[in-house]
């Protein structure tokens, strides 16, 4: 057991956007504070253009060894429903925002009062007007590009701020879907997403060679090379094994293990915050069994881990006969969104938001012309049938269930492994099922004939609420300043803390929480 640098005054484990952005206000309030940075994963290669020409040419995934391996290779699925991990998470500098798509969506106001709506699953502590303000703060910081004007109505919750970017115009192929929404009386907008540099729009937003989409990656460059924070570590390559506690009430030190050699060392801090997401703030705390906690900490009652939910994903796949004005999609995100069912009236069955898939309509000339097609064959393609997608996350609710454990060996990144058991709810078939005959009625409307309709098999993409924040430790494992209950030096900031996934992807939602865990946290320091 070896000690690396002791004494800092805070440890963040995850680089992801949560930890990025407590460390960035921690820093902004005094830029000699001491933080130690956590990472399991390695520092990813970003803006490399030999990787974008490689994901160009032959669609190589470039992030597929940042990822968890398929089912049966890594980590394990017991439940009654197949819990996919693979490209569901990136394991490295940055976290998940180095692979995401950018979709920067708020919660709506009754999304923090779930349980008393519907209920069914739980309340926040705090409401939508406390984490108003974070959410404006957060836009900024990720350079959301939206249209205040989306606001009225069902499809936006009431802002004090504007976007600070543009939203981007919906695309030619997004006709045929508006005016079915118009049709119906279905409101719709733009889709919020990051893109905090100039976007030059190539289509491969999955890997920008500009650095365009946001990531933590780059909050992480600016801060590691700004003299001022001199106090400022990075430990990537160091998945964590267990916190050490100096007593019931307080943590001492964290263990994290060298990947190749199995060395175990240990960092001592003042304060600890988890910013490793859902599967890993769980599974650490735990691991983090001792005297004082028998079954890890926070965990007396039986609740870290509990409650797992996330995004049913809902697809209607469809073809018009003929593509005559020859439309492919132009950008690599979606323009076109609708939170028409993302509404208090939908809410006790559970919320619908709605896309126009990324991808479709889609015809590949490179590869048309590189297989030696004719032009007059790809002539006749392009005007083939027009092969289109309504997409959509369903709100699901937590069940005591359904939980992440630790699974059997370690993955590639040396971390233990992740054991999920889910099983649906008993009355999820039926309320899926009026989900997608709203779907497809919209894509009937519009005149095309239904291929698909269905839900996919459940990813992970989305997982949240394994370390929920609430009033007690009899119903929580944070309290409603994401504290550890009964801990005064350790906090978690990750999806984990949300008590409901709403219907929208949850990475604004967490920048804000983050945004305001770092005043709260500047705020005790100010008042010791």
């Amino acid at each position: 057991m070896s000690n690396r640098d002791s004494n800092y005054q805070c440890v963040i484990v995850g680089s992801g956007v949560a930890g990025a952005v407590v460390a960035q206000r921690l820093l902004e309030a005094d830029p000699k504070t001491s933080i130690a940075v956590i990472e399991a994963g390695p520092r990813v290669p970003l803006k490399d253009r030999r990787r974008w020409w490689d994901f160009v040419s032959t669609a190589e995934n470039p992030y597929e060894k940042y990822h968890d391996l398929a089912l049966g290779r890594e980590n394990q699925s017991v439940g009654d429903e197949t819990w996919v991990f693979q490209e569901s998470r990136l394991m490295g500098r940055g976290g998940s925002t180095v692979h995401w798509g950018g979709w920067a969506l708020r919660f709506k106001e009754e999304d923090f009062q779930t349980c008393s709506r519907t209920g069914r699953g739980a309340d926040w502590p705090i409401s939508y007007d406390e984490l108003e303000p974070y959410y404006g703060l957060a836009e900024h910081l990720l350079g959301v590009s939206g249209k205040a004007e989306d606001s009225h109505g069902k499809v936006n919750p009431r802002r004090s701020s504007e976007y600070p970017l543009d939203a981007f115009p919906f695309v030619v192929a997004d006709r045929p879907m508006i005016h079915a929404f118009e049709n119906e009386g279905i409101s719709y907008g733009h889709m919020p997403m990051a893109r905090f540099r100039k976007c030059m729009t190539t289509g491969t937003c999955r890997y920008c060679p500009f650095g365009a989409r946001f990531t933590a990656a780059y909050m992480w460059d600016a801060m590691e090379a700004n003299p001022q924070y001199e106090n400022l570590r990075m430990f990537p390559d160091s998945p964590c094994e267990r916190l050490v506690c100096g007593d019931r009430r307080s943590v001492r030190a964290i263990e994290i293990r060298d990947p190749k050699s199995g060395d175990i060392s240990r960092i001592e801090a003042e304060k600890f915050v988890i910013a490793s997401g859902s599967y890993e703030s769980p599974k650490l705390l735990q691991r983090s069994e001792s005297q004082y906690w028998p079954s890890g900490i926070g965990n007396d009652f039986d609740l870290v881990g509990r409650f797992l939910i996330s995004h049913p994903f809902l697809h209607v796949r469809a073809a018009f006969p003929s593509n005559a004005n020859r439309w492919n999609q132009e950008l690599d995100f979606p323009t076109l969104m609708s939170r028409h069912y993302d509404s208090p009236d939908e809410q006790p069955q559970g919320k619908l938001f709605l896309f126009k898939d990324r991808s479709r309509p889609s015809l590949d000339l490179a590869s048309m012309m590189i297989n030696g097609k004719r032009r007059v064959e790809i002539n006749r393609a392009s005007i083939g049938p027009m092969e289109f997608e309504l997409q959509g996350f369903m709100e699901e609710f937590s069940n005591f269930d359904n939980r992440v454990t630790v699974g059997e060996g370690r993955n590639r990144a040396g971390m233990p492994q992740t054991k999920v058991n889910f099983s649906r709810n008993t009355d999820f078939r039926d309320r899926a099922a009026t989900r997608l005959a709203i779907m497809e009625r919209i894509v009937r409307i519009m005149g095309a004939k239904i291929a698909v309709s269905a839900v996919r098999t459940q990813r992970g993409d989305h997982a949240a609420s394994t370390c929920r924040m609430g009033s007690s430790p009899a119903d929580s494992v944070v309290d409603r300043n994401l504290q550890v209950h009964d801990v005064e030096n350790l906090w978690i900031c990750s999806n984990a803390v949300f008590p409901t996934g709403a219907a929208v992807n949850p990475t604004l939602t967490l920048t804000a929480l983050a945004t305001r865990l770092g005043d709260h946290l500047n705020g005790l320091r100010r008042a010791s």
